[in-house]
C-alpha cells in the first residue's frame, strides 16, 4: 500500500456517538490513493505503544460506543473467549447481547473512494468490530496545527483467526490506516498507542489518535489490510 498523510476533513453528520454503516462492538488489496493531502500532526502520546505482547480480547467483547440499533439474532456465544469466541469469521461477540453479529460492510463516505474488497466467505484478514471513543477536546499547537484543532482519541479492536497482528505502532502503521471522509488515508507510526495484543497475536486493541477541525460531527474509517472497514461517527 502507498501511504502518504492527509488533513481530515469536516463532515456534517449527526449529534450523538454511533456507527455508522457498522454496529461491531468494541481490523482486497491495498486501497486506491484518494486525495492528496497536508500531514496532520498526530502528536501527544501518539506511537507510544504500550503493554505490547499481553494478553488482549480474552475477554474484549466490550461494545462501548458502537452501533444502539436493535442486534439481529444470532447465536450465543461466550464473552469471557477472544474474539471472536465461538462465532464464524465476520462476526464477532457482542457484549449487548452475548450473541453473534456480523460486523457489516461500511457504507459511510469514507470507504466511497477507498473501496474493500473484504468478503467474510472468501476473505482470512483481520476484522476490526469495535470502535469507542475515549477523547475528543480541543488541542494546543503542539499537538494538532492551527486549522485543525480539535483532537479525538479512539480504541479500535480486531482479531485475525492466523495471528501475526501487529505488537508495535511502527509494525501497525504497515498494515492499518485511518481513512478520511475524502477517501484519503493516513498510515503513520505517530497516531497510534496504547497497543496491546494477545500472546498468539490473534486479539489486538490499541488507541488512534489525530486532529480534525471543530465540526457538530465527523466521520472516522478503520481499515486493515486484507481485511473490512469499520465506520465510526463522532459528535460534539
Amino acid at each position: 500500500m502507498r501511504r502518504f498523510l492527509s488533513l481530515i476533513l469536516p463532515l456534517s453528520l449527526g449529534l450523538v456517538l454511533v456507527a455508522t454503516s457498522c454496529d461491531p462492538d468494541g481490523p482486497g488489496e491495498g486501497p486506491n490513493d484518494a486525495g492528496s493531502e497536508t500531514p496532520t500532526d498526530a502528536g501527544g502520546d501518539a506511537g507510544s505503544d504500550t503493554d505490547a505482547g499481553t494478553d488482549a480480547g480474552t475477554d474484549a467483547g466490550t461494545d462501548a460506543g458502537t452501533d444502539p440499533d436493535p442486534e439481529e439474532p444470532g447465536d450465543p456465544c461466550a464473552l469471557a473467549d477472544p474474539q471472536p469466541s465461538t462465532c464464524a469469521y465476520g462476526s464477532y461477540c457482542s457484549s449487548r447481547s452475548s450473541t453473534c453479529q456480523h460486523v457489516p460492510t461500511p457504507t459511510c463516505a469514507n470507504f466511497n473512494k477507498f473501496p474493500v474488497s473484504w468478503d467474510p466467505a472468501t476473505s482470512t484478514g483481520p476484522v476490526t468490530y469495535a470502535a469507542e471513543l475515549i477523547s475528543l477536546v480541543p488541542a494546543d499547537l503542539s499537538s494538532c496545527p492551527s486549522a485543525i484543532r480539535t483532537r479525538f482519541q479512539v480504541r479500535v479492536r480486531a482479531y485475525s483467526p492466523s495471528g501475526a497482528l501487529p505488537t508495535t505502532a511502527p509494525e501497525l502503521s504497515k498494515v492499518f490506516s485511518y481513512v478520511n471522509p475524502n477517501g484519503s488515508y493516513l498510515s503513520d507510526a505517530s497516531q497510534f498507542s496504547n497497543i496491546v495484543t494477545s500472546g498468539d497475536l490473534k486479539n489486538t486493541e490499541f488507541v488512534v489518535s489525530n486532529c480534525i477541525a471543530a465540526q457538530p460531527s465527523f466521520s472516522l474509517g478503520f481499515y486493515f489490510e486484507e481485511g473490512n472497514g469499520l465506520c465510526f461517527t463522532v459528535t460534539q
